[in-house]
């Protein structure tokens, strides 16, 4: 089958997004009164908020000159109400369709192709839904909680802009007391010729819920030699997670290497909640995250974890917050980089504790393994204390591939290649151990193999 023809955009002139177009998007995209007003007030915001510039702590590392966003949103097209899969979806989105899971959403261009849920959990009052469907099905309830608590349209230049145009993703909400099992799947694919995502993931677990979502985007590579027309994703991930609830989150991108993505991540963890999150980033073009964990009520933890691995002249940012604002709770932050060839990665993380927010206990590391001399890895921790009973720690090292342990197994008749595969995987262990799915590993590691080369 042939994926769905989108109607074009041509009130978007230049990259001026106008008034009329948000409406036909609106519109097309069958958003009820709440949901239209709110993209408008999007776009009000965004053309309020100025461009990232360099002069900008946080974007002082960031080169966006090759980026060209007017270009890119002149491209945006109507949302279609269906899509279909062509060869190469269905074989990415083929193992989650039928995945033997409680719960599977697939998207592709952010348009659901594939959606079911355990009638005994929608019985106990469980929605799993794109976004689309539950702004039909669960309106008051998504009213109350889309963009209203964690990310906010106000954040930030790429935040507004997600509001204007967001679509597709995932809501999920476990009703107090009810314990999920198994993971839930989702998977988002996109196109060669589509020029924009804007996927959003909103979770939200009530008194002393429990589940655990899997997260999985992809789309093709150009082909070699090949210049491609550049693709936006711009994501949001809002997580709510509530008094002693438990939620396992992890987050793979694997995107083409067309692509700038761009995403605001915040979590919200009320009192005794738990939160495991778990991030890997093997795609794109270039990408610039902004995770943050919110502990707002006493003994909350924050478990947040990172496998990344860049190659060519790829650039992954990953600017991480743990904020401590209630005392007694727990976060402790591990992401690890691989670089090779002339790829860059930067990560930029804070540790904040607030006034009050005594016994707390943080840390964060970040390790940087360098497979090649023209690689560069920025790690930059930091620490904000404003209590004086906590322990908070960091740790951060930029290290090349060891000659011994290589030495090692090449004397033991293993060839380069496999050698270094093995301990790029040893060195990657800690954080792929964590992911709760054998199927999602192994797809990683895979990842991470043909990479090595």
């Amino acid at each position: 089958m042939a994926i769905v023809t989108l109607k074009p955009a041509p009130l978007v002139k230049s990259g001026e997004l106008t008034r009329e177009f948000v409406e036909a998007y609106a519109a097309a995209a069958n958003d009820p009164a709440w949901l239209a007003a709110r993209r408008l007030e999007a776009l009000r915001v965004f053309r309020d908020t100025p461009a990232p510039q360099r002069n900008d702590e946080v974007w002082r590392r960031v080169d966006l000159t090759a980026l060209k966003l007017d270009r890119i949103l002149a491209g945006i097209q109507l949302p279609a109400s269906q899509a279909h899969l062509d060869a190469e979806a269905q074989r990415f989105l083929d193992p989650f369709i039928h995945a033997d899971a409680p719960g599977v959403i697939a998207h592709v261009n952010g348009s659901p192709v594939a959606s079911r849920l355990d009638p005994a959990l929608r019985e106990r009052g469980v929605i799993f839904a794109d976004l689309q469907s539950a702004a039909r099905d669960h309106a008051t309830w998504l009213e109350q909680h889309l963009m209203t608590e964690c990310v906010r349209l106000t954040d930030a230049y790429f935040a507004a802009l997600h509001a204007v145009f967001m679509r597709g993703g995932v809501v999920l909400y476990v009703p107090k007391g009810v314990r999920i099992e198994q993971p839930l799947r989702a998977a988002t694919w996109m196109t060669a010729g589509q020029r924009a995502g804007f996927n959003h993931t909103l979770i939200a677990l009530d008194e002393g819920a429990q589940a655990t979502l899997i997260e999985e985007f992809a789309s093709p590579s150009p082909a070699k030699g090949a210049t491609p027309d550049q693709t936006l994703y711009n994501g949001a991930v809002e997580i709510i997670v509530g008094k002693n609830a438990q939620l396992d989150y992890v987050s793979i991108q694997d995107w083409g290497r067309a692509v700038w993505n761009f995403t605001n991540e915040r979590a919200h963890l009320h009192e005794g909640a738990t939160l495991h999150w778990v991030a890997g980033g093997v795609g794109s073009r270039y990408t610039k995250s902004a995770i943050e964990a919110d502990l707002l009520g006493e003994r909350a933890t924050a478990l947040l974890s990172g496998v990344f691995f860049a190659d060519c002249r790829q650039q992954l940012h990953y600017d991480t917050q743990q904020n401590h604002i209630a005392p007694a709770c727990k976060s402790d932050l591990l992401y690890k980089n691989a670089l090779r060839d002339e790829a860059r990665t930067v990560w930029r993380g804070n540790i904040r504790v607030f006034p009050g927010a005594q016994k707390t206990d943080a840390y964060q590391a970040n390790r940087n393994l360098q497979l090649s001399s023209k690689s560069r890895a920025d790690s930059i921790p930091g620490l904000e204390i404003e209590a004086d009973d906590v322990r908070c720690t960091h740790g951060s090292t930029v290290g090349r591939l060891e000659e011994e342990p290589m030495f090692y197994l090449r004397s033991r008749g293993v060839p380069e290649v496999e050698a270094r595969r093995l301990i790029v995987e040893g060195f990657f262990a800690p954080v792929i151990e964590r992911i709760p799915l054998e199927e999602t590993r192994q797809r990683l590691l895979a990842e991470i193999a043909r990479k090595i080369g």
